[in-house]
């Protein structure tokens, strides 16, 4: 099934407030904090949405919500963020944001805020500009975007025409009404707009809206003056439907209810629901991170949900093994004093900004950057592997599993003609195609000295063989590290997401010494 999600993929004053000591008292695993900008420096007294933006030029930008203003900070340089620009609002807790082109939107709770429409076209020159401010709805609670088609949608609309409105984004910095006064016949707390390019849904735009006590509301949005409900998606113990996001082959949901773990007295309950046929969609089960924090905002990126769960701040799940229970790689706890069912700590996260870097956007201490590369890694163990040149002297495929002295054994051939004696490869599969880098490593020796260690990984663009580690073969267990950062999908076979490596050995000089190699593991990490 293939579908279309809608987002991604003056003076200018730095006023990051960081300090070793603030970091340190951050707990994390897995997750670096870069920078943060407490509320104090932004002149606010809360924080609540944030989304991102990259630049034409290619820099990156976080947009963080605030309880009176929304503030534009370029966050190119991690280390160092600056705030570009600030657009003030009428006083609320509550925010929304979301991004169209070169345009932010962003609404509140507070009545007469209305959408702010916001030209950021010019924002590397630190221009940043309020075109025009949306009177229908008088406020909102939150934003949905369809990218793909252009249309802007407001949730949890109150002091206008309807609860959810639909706006043509044409003209981007001109938002205009279309469709009934309400999209939706009930309150939407949050929503979600996917384009399905295939299967069931094919050439629909399928809302799924969180729609409080009530579930998941499934509606065809495709013709705007004829919003259709098609399903409610109910599930055990319903308290309050809050927010969702999906997986990128468009099987799953992954849901939060915001007032189950104070209604139940439970750890976390985060929701997943198979949505593969939106027709037949069915409640599959819960994930937890074993913590009485209510979960809220959550975002699904390279198969990674990243979850701000208030006072246990970000959390990070994997669903690449088990989609249906996502297991915990790592975290950061922007309110470390505890974990308990309390409205406070991270409000929501973005993670689809080019760098792998995660915005945090935290209630009562402000804006952060995070690094979650090392939870985002995954390590992958060789699925196959043959030998190409000598002989397979012994071992089998466990034996490159892990570093355990169990080995795979190759003795030497024939010299070929570009100057081998053996060669093996090995194969495993990545989550996708466009991963930020891919490593590879391999754990090995030989019995006698005066060889050499070529490891290739395979460019299936351009049907070749790339070196990325060449080192002599050590006569006692050595490691060799080869390194992908730049045009990485060139390395993954897009049918597959399969990644090949090659390990070859040639003489240094003329010797009579033999080659025996001994592999004891290979193993790829590859960064999401």
């Amino acid at each position: 099934m293939k579908l279309a999600l809608s987002l991604k993929r003056v003076g200018i004053v730095a006023l990051a407030m960081i300090s070793a000591s603030s970091a340190m008292a951050q707990i994390s695993s897995g997750v670096t904090l870069k920078s943060h900008i407490n509320l104090a420096t932004f002149g606010s007294e809360s924080g609540n949405d944030c989304w991102g933006y990259v630049s034409p030029s290619g820099r990156e930008y976080a947009i963080m919500g605030l309880s009176n203003k929304v503030a534009y900070i370029e966050v190119t340089d991690p280390n160092n963020p600056v705030v570009v620009k600030t657009i003030p609002h009428s006083a609320s807790l509550w925010g929304g944001i979301k991004v169209y082109k070169n345009f932010a939107y962003s609404t509140t709770e507070t009545a007469g805020t209305g959408i702010q429409v916001v030209d950021m076209s010019d924002i590397d020159n630190g221009n940043v500009t309020l075109v025009r401010t949306l009177t229908n709805p008088s406020r909102a609670h939150t934003l949905v975007m369809d990218s793909v088609n252009g249309y802007l949608y407001s949730c949890g609309t109150r002091g206008g025409s309807g609860t959810t409105l639909c706006f043509d984004l044409t003209d981007p910095s001109n938002p205009v009404q279309v469709g009934p006064a309400s999209m939706t016949t009930d309150y939407q707390h949050e929503g979600l707009l996917i384009n399905y390019t295939s299967g069931p849904m094919a050439g629909k735009q399928i809302w799924y809206g969180f729609s409080e006590g009530r579930g998941v509301d499934v509606y065809d949005f495709t013709n705007k003056n004829n919003p259709i409900m098609i399903k409610r998606i109910v599930y055990p113990n319903m308290n309050y439907c809050h927010q969702g996001w999906i997986s990128a082959d468009g099987q799953y949901l992954y849901v939060d209810d915001e007032l189950d773990e104070g209604g139940l007295g439970v750890n976390t309950r985060s929701l997943v629901f198979n949505i593969a046929d939106p027709l037949n969609s069915f409640f599959v089960g819960t994930f937890s991170t074993n913590l009485p924090a209510i979960d809220h905002n959550q975002y699904v990126d390279d198969g990674f949900v990243f979850q701000a769960n208030y006072r246990s701040g970000l959390r990070i799940f994997d669903t690449s093994i088990t989609p249906e229970t996502p297991t915990q790689v790592g975290f950061y706890d922007t309110y470390p004093a505890d974990d308990l069912r309390a409205f406070d700590g991270a409000w929501t996260n973005y993670p689809f900004l080019p760098s792998g870097n995660v915005i945090i956007a935290d209630i009562n201490t402000g804006f952060y950057l995070v690094d979650p590369s090392v939870a985002t890694t995954r390590t992958k163990a060789p699925v196959g592997f043959a030998t190409m040149l000598g002989t397979l002297v012994s071992g089998g495929l466990s034996d490159l599993s892990t570093v355990d002295n169990n080995v795979v054994q190759l003795g030497q051939g024939a010299l070929s003609p570009d100057g081998y004696v053996a060669s093996m490869e090995a194969w495993t599969a990545a989550f996708d195609s466009h991963p930020d880098s891919i490593q590879v490593s391999v754990v090995s020796r030989g019995t006698t000295g005066g060889f050499n260690q070529s490891v290739e990984l395979y460019d299936w663009e351009h049907s070749a063989w790339v070196q990325v580690k060449l080192s002599s073969l050590p006569t006692s267990f050595g490691t060799a590290v080869g390194l992908v950062t730049n045009n990485t999908s060139d390395f993954v076979q897009s049918e597959t997401n399969m990644i090949r490596v090659r390990v070859r050995w040639s003489p240094l000089s003329r010797t009579g010494a033999r080659l025996l190699a001994h592999v004891d593991q290979i193993k790829f990490s590859i960064k999401r």
